[in-house]
């Protein structure tokens, strides 16, 4: 029989129960621990044993929280990870109030089935005002009771019940409204604000627009309106508020949203224009451009026909040279003084050089009748004169010399008179340094050499 040193068996004892206890601690602590959360294991496991540390961060992408239909609600994608042990703020989500009182037989037939009391319409407005019956233009899905091709019957994470947001929502319909090729884009159509000009349900005016044409535009463009106040003249489309008249609302290849290049679009209304400078001889460049805003303001002006500037100061931005020579000219011509440019010249096309609105003597004698009908009875009539070539003698817009004459004294008479011959005459020995008119009429007379009474007493 083996003996142990007084003392020792119990001490082994202890320990041996010491261990078991231990063992089946442990065992009981890793079956409790198994079914706790991470965070509370790691708060365990810490509490024993140094060197644990917390829950580390996930990169795992969030869960997706959908709702009863399987629609994600909302949640910002770029939101941070949650703090650990932090609570997260609740999703957001748009309840149909029948659906969160949990009235289903408010819409449904009973608690029981899916079936509807009625159309989607009808339902609808059995709570909702009915805002179609009056209305003259009805968007198509409210019309058709097709409610929910828009809006959730029972909860959305976007306000009223919307499947979807802005043009998202547009675009599973319409096409995209902005063109690929855009020259220009409609700031609403651009930032996908739709509801900004057009009503979703229904409308008084078409395209479903919230407010007439002009006045709808004026929300935006008020310095238009402020504007027209004040001038004499308006555009027929702008004064009718039709604005899409010429503009595009969403988006368009040209500059200012305009449907067509400046040209084209003005013809569709003035093609008695476009007819004329087809057949013309002669075009301003500005016109046979296509270039009306040149010259023209779109909407309304202060000025007749819609001009830009008054009629002279118009001209003189390209014809600025014109312009010098009738400022620096002792005697001009009353029309381009007053800068009344359209007095003589179409400013579109013409038959004529020069852009002029009629030939010679024709466009002279408008203003000038009274010379003209001395001609015409005359017996004798100078060449040009006859001719109907004014501007032979005269300058059309100013001249250094009196009464318009395109050169000084005698020396324009030369032009076509010998001065030998002119020389021969015993009379012109006589005259001097007197001017060729002292003595002769330069556009007709009584007799063959256009005498005046002063003439033929020198004679």
């Amino acid at each position: 029989m083996n003996h142990h040193p007084t003392g020792t068996e119990p001490a082994r004892r202890n320990r041996i129960a010491l261990a078991a206890r231990l063992a089946v601690g442990t065992v009981c602590a890793c079956v409790l621990l198994a079914a706790c959360s991470t965070e509370t294991k790691q708060k365990w496991l810490a509490t024993f044993f140094d060197g644990v540390t917390g829950p580390a961060p996930t990169n795992s992408a969030p869960v997706v929280v959908l709702d009863e239909n399987g629609q994600p609600l909302a949640r910002s994608a770029e939101a941070p990870l949650p703090t650990p042990g932090a609570t997260l703020p609740a999703p957001k989500f748009f309840g149909h109030p029948p659906y969160e009182d949990q009235n289903c037989t408010a819409c449904h037939a009973s608690r029981y089935s899916v079936g509807m009391k009625g159309n989607q319409r009808q339902v609808c407005f059995a709570c909702h005002k009915d805002f179609l019956t009056a209305a003259k233009v009805r968007h198509q899905p409210a019309e058709n009771s097709e409610c929910s091709a828009c809006h959730d019957p029972h909860g959305a994470s976007n306000k009223d019940l919307l499947t979807q947001t802005g043009p998202a929502l547009c675009a599973t319909c319409h096409d995209p409204v902005v063109a690929k090729n855009a020259g220009s884009v409609h700031q609403p159509a651009e930032n996908g604000e739709c509801l900004t000009c057009h009503n979703p349900h229904a409308s008084s005016f078409r395209g479903l627009l919230t407010k007439a044409d002009g006045k709808l535009c004026y929300e935006c463009h008020e310095d238009l309106s402020r504007q027209v106040k004040a001038a004499k003249v308006q555009h027929q489309p702008f004064e009718n508020d039709e604005c899409v008249a010429c503009h595009k609302p969403h988006s368009s290849e040209q500059k200012h949203l305009l449907a067509k290049p400046d040209g084209k679009l003005c013809y569709e209304c003035h093609e008695d224009v476009q007819g004329q400078l087809a057949q013309a001889k002669v075009r301003h460049q500005p016109a046979e451009n296509g270039e009306c805003l040149a010259c023209h303001s779109p909407h309304f002006s202060g000025i007749k026909k819609l001009l830009a500037k008054p009629d002279g100061k118009l001209c003189a931005e390209c014809h600025e040279d014109v312009q010098q020579r009738i400022d620096r000219g002792k005697s001009k011509h009353q029309p381009a003084e007053n800068g009344d440019c359209g007095a003589c010249h179409n400013p579109h096309q013409s038959q004529n050089k020069n852009l002029l609105a009629k030939t010679g003597e024709k466009l002279c004698f408008d203003c000038h009748d009274d010379l003209g009908k001395a001609i015409a009875k005359a017996p004798f009539k100078h060449d040009p004169a006859a001719n109907g070539e004014c501007a032979s003698c005269h300058r059309p817009h100013e001249s250094s010399q009196p009464r318009l004459l395109a050169q000084a004294g005698a020396a324009l008479c030369y032009e076509c008179h010998e001065e030998k011959d002119v020389a021969a005459v015993k009379a012109h020995a006589q005259a001097g340094d007197q001017a060729c008119w002292s003595c002769h009429d330069p556009h007709s007379g009584a007799d063959r050499n256009f005498l005046t009474p002063k003439g033929r007493e020198a004679k």
